[in-house]
């Protein structure tokens, strides 16, 4: 037998030994890279209805703030060497695109590169491409960069055929949210509007391009004048770097991280829970375990953070699984209070993703968020749009971020009411009798215009509620102001690069740059928590719990792509959706938006949403 003794070591000794095993231990370390596929909705806020699809579809409904956190935490993580972008057919538009590449910028200053692969691009996925080291396009790919396109619909042809009349009033000369109704084309102040917010985001969109692949902005402007380009075009333009399969893809990646390269498909994210999927009542005391474990983070300092997500209307917010949230005053005003009241919420990041709405509903939030200001520090973060009443809830934040094709201003208010009488009386036949006591009963009657008395009391409802839009904006904004308020409101809207010239936002940056900004504010140092407002739902907490308990990845290759139907499993819904998706949308999106502001009116005779602007795509 062998008997060792153990002895006091010098300090060079343990030093150089301590040296000798890190060294090991280096060599030893298992390099990973990260894989992020690209595919369907980026999402703003966290989605009961999507996150329960995309569970039953075996993929995931990743936010924003999800991705940029991602990203980020790959960039400080010493076992990652690199990252793998697969782009396949993401809804994404051109704010979170910047945010996204900045991300990724971010992650190649650590030295690591990303590889981006591609079977096919239009504008947006393009865009983000470009931030890549290295992009792969498929064999017989071809890249779409055609251009910026975008389509207002006009309905007074229609209304006109049917024998309805829209009654409409505006504050404001850009202010051309009704405009729809009344005219077949947009006015002179509507198309200015549009060209000079078009000419901004065409810019940004060159920019975005030109420095990722280290070309001219003139170069560019060529490429796309030529486009579609095939392949072959567009590795000889040094739009891509290669053409080649995806197998010849996955053997590039071999070759530049090694064949044992690890493929990780998310980070930070390691569960400590094992859960046996043979006994179903194991998940109980699992789920019991995940509430206690988050009760406990509770008593800790943390950010909040509350996203103010479609049309503002009174009422409870509602979340739809296609991208059609709403923002409801009384949902909005519960969240700003909770945070207000949790004194381990040290600072609050507001999230505005909104073309406004009601104006009421507009000013109980602001309401609420003056008073959660007054507590702790507010920080705004815009996403693709905040006009309207969407700048309206933003106003109270002591710094608000934008990206520069954001959409926002719009300070204005209109009102009106539609005239069904042509249609039931003169074509249908239908006669109404009205009855009424109070000299503004029939206000919003549906049997005729607005007479002389009644069109002077709704201008002077009108302009009180302008002028109270215009005293928020000059008591928040004061001084960083550039212009006189008026030449900048009336329905005006910007880009985010225009409304920083004119004061109406403070920086340029994402909801990343927000919440490390407001981390600061709160002194909570780099590594700070997140806590959603209000407090994220049983269901939603349960799917997230779900997806870390099982713990499996799929059964794919560990870089394949995985395919990810938009709803369900059904083979006939695979089949429809995309058609409903990819080709009715433009078209009835305005449809129903411009229903949902005839409602609005009808309620309330006055809204803060936002003029026609179209999405460029």
């Amino acid at each position: 037998m062998t008997t060792f003794t153990l002895r006091r070591l010098t300090s060079t000794t343990a030093l150089l030994l301590a040296v000798a095993w890190c060294a090991t231990t280096e060599a030893r370390a298992e390099k990973s890279i990260l894989r992020l596929v690209l595919d369907g909705p980026v999402m703003e806020k966290p989605n009961d209805a999507a996150s329960l699809m995309a569970l039953f579809k075996k993929s995931e409904a990743r936010t924003l703030h999800q991705l940029v956190k991602t990203i980020r935490q790959a960039a400080n993580s010493g076992d990652i060497a690199g990252l793998v972008l697969v782009i396949e057919q993401p809804q994404i538009n051109l704010p979170q695109i910047e945010e996204l590449t900045r991300a990724l910028k971010a992650f190649q200053a650590k030295g690591k590169k990303v590889y981006c692969y591609l079977d096919y691009a239009g504008n947006g996925a393009y865009a983000l491409a470009s931030a890549a080291d290295h992009i792969t396009l498929a064999e017989n790919g071809q890249l779409d960069i055609l251009g910026l396109h975008g389509e207002l619909m006009y309905f007074k042809g229609l209304l006109d055929k049917i024998g309805v009349e829209a009654d409409m009033m505006h504050c404001g000369a850009y202010k051309s949210a009704l405009e729809p109704f009344t005219r077949t084309e947009p006015s002179p102040e509507a198309a200015e509007n549009i060209n000079w917010l078009l000419d901004g985001i065409y810019d940004r969109w060159l920019q975005l391009i030109a420095a990722g692949r280290r070309l001219s902005a003139e170069e560019v402007k060529k490429l796309i004048d030529a486009a579609p380009l095939t392949a072959q075009r567009a590795l000889e333009s040094k739009l891509i770097d290669e053409v080649s399969t995806y197998a010849a893809f996955k053997a590039r990646l071999h070759k530049e991280f090694g064949k044992d390269v690890k493929v990780l498909k998310r980070v930070g994210e390691k569960s400590e829970f094992e859960l046996d999927t043979s006994n179903p009542f194991a998940l109980i005391p699992q789920i019991m375990e995940m509430f206690e474990t988050a009760a406990e983070h509770k008593e800790t300092p943390a950010l909040g953070l509350i996203y103010l997500e479609g049309p503002i209307s009174t009422g409870k917010a509602d979340d739809g699984p296609f991208g059609d949230a709403s923002v409801g005053s009384t949902t909005a005003r519960a969240a700003f209070e909770q945070a207000r009241d949790d004194t381990n919420i040290k600072a609050v990041v507001v999230r505005v993703d909104s073309p406004g709405g009601s104006a009421l509903a507009s000013d109980i939030i602001w309401n609420a968020a003056v008073r959660c200001a007054a507590e702790k520090p507010v920080i705004v973060s815009m996403g693709r749009v905040a006009g309207s009443g969407g700048y309206y809830v933003a106003l109270p934040g002591e710094t608000i971020f934008a990206e520069a094709t954001t959409i926002t201003g719009s300070i204005g208010v209109v009102g009106g009411k539609i005239v069904w009488k042509g249609l039931f009386e003169d074509k249908l036949g239908i006669t109404t009798t009205e009855f009424n006591r109070g000299a503004h009963a029939a206000l919003m009657s549906a049997n005729r215009k607005w007479n002389d008395t009644e069109r002077t009391f709704m201008l002077d409802y009108m302009t009180s509620v302008y002028d109270q839009f215009k005293g928020r904006v000059a008591k928040s904004r004061g001084s960083k102001i550039k212009k006189d308020l008026e030449s900048i409101a009336g329905g005006r809207v910007y880009t985010g690069a225009q409304a920083l010239e004119l004061g109406l936002i403070d920086k340029l940056g994402g909801l990343g740059d927000a919440l490390d900004y407001a981390a600061g504010k709160g002194g909570l140092g780099r590594d700070y928590e997140v806590r959603q407002f209000p407090k994220p739902s049983g269901l939603e907490e349960f799917l997230a719990l779900l997806g870390k308990l099982t713990g499996k990845e799929s059964e794919e290759d560990e870089y394949e792509i995985g395919m990810a139907p938009a709803v369900g499993g059904d083979p006939l819904v695979r089949a429809v959706w995309p058609l409903v998706r990819d080709l009715a949308p433009p078209q009835l999106r305005e449809v129903l938006r411009g229903l949902r502001n005839l409602l609005l009116l009808q309620q309330e005779r006055v809204g803060c949403f936002m003029p026609l602007v179209p999405t460029f795509r």
